[in-house]
């Protein structure tokens, strides 16, 4: 079962993401952030009171506290990376959080990996080089140049490692909660964070409510985040989200189809490549 819920926060991660990029457009990143967490916490506020609130112990608001900040900092910089950045070559560097889990798994919850899964780690290096092959005719390193000159990419880079740290903190507060409980937990301390942000300037001061991307965006991201807690509720962190990382894919062909972004055919090799990678790391002993 986890396996089912974690492909479809796959591809609602990736349809709220298509959305966000659009909404970039005309809304500033913080305007983003506050209604992508308002009114998801509109849509999981019910959550609690249909199964319950459970009885949270001092490791949760240990592991929640220290999770919020990182949180807030790699929310940040996933915006800026999709507004900057094509999806196609932004996203797939989310690929690389199972590589960094392999390590703070293994610190901070225990979790260990096999060969398979290396194999998995060499085949994410080599997809990233291949999403700018068609540069190589320039010199064997102009793919990894190319590469380090997208800014999207290496705020990706960024986010992933953030996210290796904030998954496992995230199971931690699971386990010592509920699915439910913590999915509503967590967009209520990310909606309040967001409205104590100071507005920046050229921000409107609200955003359109009846704005149906708008809504649309943040009960995607809702429904994404349900299933992300149910998921990593039930399986190792180090192999759900690899697994998770299949939301590359979507969102290349939502660049593609939606953005008209081009040179599809070697990014999205480059991505199934990636993500292949990060299957083989979830489908290892």
């Amino acid at each position: 079962m986890w396996i089912f819920y974690t492909l479809l926060t796959a591809f609602l991660l990736a349809s709220s993401d298509a959305i966000t990029k659009d909404l970039l457009t005309r809304y500033s990143p913080w305007q983003v952030i506050r209604a992508r967490f308002l009114l998801a916490l509109v849509f999981l506020a019910p959550l609690p009171f249909i199964y319950g609130f459970p009885s949270l112990d001092g490791t949760f608001w240990l592991a929640a506290g220290v999770d919020l900040p990182l949180e807030v900092l790699a929310l940040l910089l996933y915006l800026k990376a999709i507004e900057v950045s094509p999806l196609s070559l932004s996203l797939p560097f989310l690929s690389f959080t199972p590589l960094f889990l392999l390590v703070t798994s293994r610190i901070m919850l225990g979790e260990h990996v096999s060969t398979p899964a290396l194999t998995g780690i060499l085949a994410m290096v080599v997809g990233s080089y291949l999403l700018q092959v068609g540069k190589v005719r320039e010199g064997l390193l102009e793919p990894i140049k190319a590469l380090a000159r997208e800014k999207g990419s290496m705020l990706m880079l960024g986010v992933a490692f953030i996210y290796s740290i904030t998954s496992n903190l995230g199971k931690v507060a699971i386990t010592h909660s509920s699915p439910q409980f913590f999915a509503t937990f967590f967009a209520l301390e990310m909606a309040l964070i967001a409205l104590v942000i100071p507005y920046h300037r050229g921000d409107r001061k609200t955003w359109n409510i009846k704005d149906k991307a708008m809504i649309l965006m943040a009960l995607l991201f809702a429904l994404h985040f349900l299933f992300h807690t149910l998921a990593i509720d039930l399986a190792r962190v180090s192999y759900m989200i690899p697994l998770k990382r299949t939301s590359i894919l979507f969102g290349v062909l939502y660049g593609r189809i939606l953005y008209k972004e081009e040179d599809i055919k070697e990014r999205l090799l480059g991505a199934s490549l990636m993500v292949a990678g990060a299957l083989l790391i979830s489908l290892a002993p």
